[in-house]
């Protein structure tokens, strides 16, 4: 990695390290939030699973105390 920042700082100058160390900077922290918001959608999966499972057996109790089966 070095020895590419030395290449492109001969070639391209002080401008073009910094710009590779931005674009650099830049795909890492994407990479962490798209490992952030895969977190959070994984989890929403999760709650909302357990909620429709909570709600069909609530429904199902709700018949059986009417009189009425399913």
């Amino acid at each position: 990695m070095i020895d590419v920042l030395q290449i492109v700082a001969s070639i391209g100058g002080v401008g073009a390290v910094f710009g590779i160390v931005i674009f650099l900077m830049y795909r890492q922290d994407r990479k962490a939030s798209e490992k952030r918001l895969s977190h959070l959608l994984e989890q929403d999966q999760l709650t909302r699973a357990e909620n429709t499972k909570a709600l069909t057996e609530l429904v199902t109790l709700l018949l059986r105390m009417n009189g009425k089966s399913k």
